[in-house]
């Protein structure tokens, strides 16, 4: 039994080396393939996976008060607009692929839309608590101090004009989308083209670029406000469009994944649940490896070390 055991080891650890051998091969052949290992070392060295898991932990406890006060905020600043809340429901349903039609994201909009102004700060402490979450998660991605240092409280109205944003940019996605489908659809009826074959494709399409353009822009404001990256943002640009390209890619895996989770009778009562967490946990994920792959390309890496050194030498300049 040992020598079998032993033969077993052997075999195993030769065609471990074999692998690695081919890996080898394909990251000197391919740089786009050298790339990704290089940003897979790196989300694994940072511990990717833990930092994501605490992400995900923090976006779960915020989600639901932060569609409440969304909801809340939105209906006192548009004069109580059902189309503009409306756009926040359509927002919210945008990003949770296979969620959207088990998830009633409007009655619990509804549910705190009268709390009051005490309970809308309270609700707002948590979703700050994701954004830090998510600033240091990204900055230990990078290599950077988690904290950032600075003053706490400038820190905090960082990450509230941050999560404002992001807010808004999503909202102003789906704005631009429908509008941008009726306008669409208005023109094809007024010249009688609204049957013509292959129109429906080209109106996906039309709304798929603008999902990622809106998604290009979300993952920009992530990776140049949170990451501490020194470079500018026109080197960030292509980290952001990969994010944007592999965020829509996944919605369309994550339909059938989380699917199959909702539907196991494991979890019963909670599937929704279950559901919003594998879901949160995979994207969280994706975007720490966003942040890994940007982090890990040359261009960034030479504006980071450059841009480190200038500091350097101006504390030196004026130690002496």
């Amino acid at each position: 039994m040992p020598e079998v055991m032993t033969l077993i080891g052997n075999r195993a650890s030769a065609e471990w080396q074999r692998a690695l051998g081919v890996i080898r091969g394909a990251r000197e052949r391919s740089r786009w393939f050298d790339h990704l290992a290089r940003a897979y070392e790196r989300y694994q060295e940072r511990r990717g996976d833990r930092l994501a898991a605490a992400v995900t932990y923090f976006g779960f406890l915020s989600f639901f008060p932060l569609v409440a006060l969304a909801y809340a905020l939105l209906g006192y600043l548009v004069g109580v607009s059902d189309e503009a809340r409306s756009y926040l429901v359509d927002a919210v349903n945008s990003v949770l692929p296979g969620l959207a039609d088990r998830l009633a994201v409007e009655q619990i909009a509804q549910a705190k839309a009268t709390a009051g102004v005490i309970g809308l700060v309270g609700l707002l402490v948590a979703g700050l608590a994701w954004v830090e979450a998510l600033r240091e998660s990204l900055r230990e991605i990078w290599g950077n101090d988690p904290t950032g240092g600075g003053n706490l409280l400038v820190r905090k109205l960082w990450d509230a004009g941050v999560l404002v944003l992001l807010g808004l940019i999503l909202i102003l996605s789906v704005a631009v989308s429908t509008v941008t489908a009726s306008a669409t659809h208005g023109m094809l009826d007024i010249f009688g083209l609204d049957r013509t074959p292959g129109l429906g494709t080209l109106l996906r399409l039309l709304a798929l670029g603008i999902g990622i353009l809106f998604n290009t822009l979300i993952f920009l404001v992530l990776l140049t406000r949170l990451s501490g990256t020194r470079a500018p943002w026109r080197r960030v640009l292509r980290g952001a469009l990969f994010g944007a390209i592999g965020f829509e890619v996944l919605k369309l895996i994550a339909t059938f994944l989380i699917g199959h989770t909702m539907r196991n009778p494991v979890y019963a009562s909670f599937a929704v649940v279950a559901g919003l967490l594998v879901w949160m946990n995979l994207v969280s994920r994706f975007a720490l490896f966003t942040a890994a792959w940007t982090a890990t390309r040359r261009v960034i890496l030479r504006a980071d070390e450059e841009a480190a050194q200038a500091a350097t030498e101006a504390a030196t300049g004026e130690a002496r």
